[in-house]
């Protein structure tokens, strides 16, 4: 596997018809840890610049989509912060079910999703200058390959053989995790504002 961005490239784009062959190379690279924590960490900043051009050329109502998305800088955090759960997430829960992957294969699994993404995101950027409609559906074709991907590297990663199985099991754990975030916050105190007034 050479480390050049047209292979690279290329194999992104065999990661749709060939998901498990492309996990077995990807997860196969031999890289230290320190290594593999800078280049998620590159992939993030270079993320969060795009987000931040995006919310230049296509600004947002804050009062629509609230604080957090308003503000790109603050959503890169929070998607760093959510990568680096999903890397120990992708490790403990797969080996709680029987798996075998290492951390390191997680984090490759969790780099090379961010890789993906950060080609349909330029993808998106463009598209969103002359065609919103096809950026918008290039959108959701992330978000399928972001379930996609995960699935099938998993499987991969752990040993599984049914990746219908894994998807089952990654919506579970999101939901399971959604639902202890929602603890914590109640707990703290955190809460969505409520307006008073006659009605």
């Amino acid at each position: 596997m050479k480390l050049e961005w047209g292979y690279l490239f290329g194999m992104a784009l065999q990661t749709v018809p060939e998901p498990r062959k492309v996990a077995r190379d990807v997860q196969n690279l031999d890289l230290s840890r320190a290594v593999l924590w800078q280049i998620l960490a590159l992939i993030l900043v270079v993320t969060t610049i795009l987000g931040v051009i995006a919310s230049v050329l296509f600004p947002t109502d804050p009062e629509a989509f609230g604080g957090l998305f308003a503000n790109p800088l603050v959503t890169g955090i929070a998607q760093a912060s959510i990568s680096v759960l999903t890397v120990f997430g992708i490790y403990w829960v797969g080996r709680m079910a029987g798996g075998t992957g290492s951390f390191d294969q997680a984090m490759l699994t969790v780099i090379w999703l961010h890789f993906v993404l950060l080609n349909i995101e330029i993808g998106i950027l463009v598209l969103g200058l002359f065609a919103p409609g096809l950026a918008m559906l290039l959108w959701v074709i992330g978000l399928v390959l972001t379930f996609w991907i995960l699935s099938h590297f998993i499987a991969e990663m752990h040993g599984f053989n049914n990746a219908g199985m894994v998807f089952v099991g990654i919506l579970l754990t999101m939901f399971a995790a959604m639902v202890v975030f929602s603890i914590v916050l109640a707990i703290i105190g955190v809460g969505v504002p409520t307006e008073t007034g006659e009605f």
